[in-house]
């Protein structure tokens, strides 16, 4: 099966881009809770009894253009394809799907209920404008950019010996909350050789003693958009060898940002020049793409990869974050929030110092 760009309307089941069109969010997005059937001049919201009265709350109108959006409820006794059946009517022949969003199972429903309806896959069309951020977006990632900024200094006040990554990680979430916003991710805090593992997710209850090495990433959440920073503190006096790679990641990193400053677009351009900074210094390159964007979901497009020719344009708000991870003994990633405005022009929006830091 193809991916195809025409289609008479169109069936959204991803819960990210239902929330990026209408601003509906559910209880539990991993779940069913909602579709919007999109048509050329109008859209409907579908949603089950439970969010009904939410989704009447609404605004009247589609996010990003202009088209009238109705609210029609799923049950048992009439569910989706029942409902797709009574709006398509006989008029459209062709319903685009979300291919990497709708099951197999789904998909073979709708066959099997609509069976003179023409299901055709499409791929990245709401994604693709997600890259660039409206003013309410941008506005919604600069505060939590700087609630992250925040938090960063709160956490310097809770580094005593013994305190375990877990209980880092919890001052984390408890910050965000307390000041009304949720975590962007699950907080990479990381002691040590913990810190060599890119996406340590295993936090626990090793604690800090003198001299270690922390790695914190973690971002907040706020209206749903979201932030993203990564910065490494010294628990008393680094080594030689630590202090090495650091810099040497700084440099990496600050090279990245000069580059995109002075007018450099290329994703790819700029991971191999900040790769090889790495690899001049004899030290391993990282095993991720240089950055990634992100919005209402963390990771979005586009990503810088010398794997891929992307384009960076106004509008886009991505990471750069280069790391060194040197096996079971410690790893250093510094990571920044960043902005290309609608001059062009880039703005830096993760305020925290990377100067080596010691506490």
């Amino acid at each position: 099966m193809t991916t195809s760009k025409k289609f008479d309307a169109l069936l959204v089941s991803n819960p990210v881009n239902i929330r990026y069109l209408t601003g509906f969010w559910g209880a539990n997005p991993e779940e069913r809770e909602a579709y919007v059937l999109l048509f050329h001049n109008y859209v409907y919201l579908l949603t089950n009894a439970l969010y009904l009265e939410q989704a009447k709350q609404l605004p009247k109108q589609l996010r990003i253009k202009n088209l009238e959006l109705k609210v029609k409820g799923l049950s048992r006794e009439k569910p989706l394809t029942a409902v797709l059946k009574e709006l398509l009517g006989s008029q459209v022949k062709t319903l685009g799907f979300e291919e990497t969003d709708l099951t197999v199972a789904e998909l073979r429903k709708l066959e099997i209920k609509l069976p003179l309806l023409k299901p055709t896959p499409i791929r990245d069309r709401i994604e693709t404008l997600r890259m660039f951020k409206r003013p309410d977006e941008l506005a919604n990632i600069k505060a939590a950019a700087k609630l992250t900024d925040q938090c960063f200094e709160y956490l310097l006040g809770k580094l005593k010996p013994g305190i375990t990554e877990t209980e880092l990680a919890w001052e984390i979430e408890s910050f965000f909350r307390q000041h009304g916003a949720t975590i962007a991710f699950s907080p990479i805090v990381a002691f040590n050789q913990n810190s060599s593992f890119p996406h340590y997710s295993q936090s626990n209850d090793q604690r800090l003693k003198t001299n270690d090495l922390i790695l914190l990433d973690f971002g907040a959440r706020v209206n749903g958009y979201c932030a993203d920073m990564t910065r490494v503190v010294f628990f008393g006096k680094p080594t030689n060898e630590r202090k090495k790679v650091y810099q040497t990641v700084l440099a990496a990193q600050l090279k990245a940002l000069v580059l995109l400053e002075t007018g450099e677009r290329s994703g790819k351009i700029l991971d191999q020049e900040v790769r090889g900074i790495i690899a001049t210094a004899n030290l391993p390159t990282y095993p991720h793409s240089l950055g990634h964007s992100l919005g209402l979901a963390i990771h979005e497009a586009p990503r810088l990869s010398e794997k891929l020719e992307t384009h960076l344009k106004p509008g886009m708000v991505f990471t750069i974050e280069p790391g060194v991870y040197l096996t079971n003994k410690f790893g250093i990633r510094i990571e920044d929030l960043v902005y290309i405005n609608e001059k062009n022009k880039l703005e830096i929006l993760s305020k925290t110092s990377k100067k080596l830091i010691c506490v």
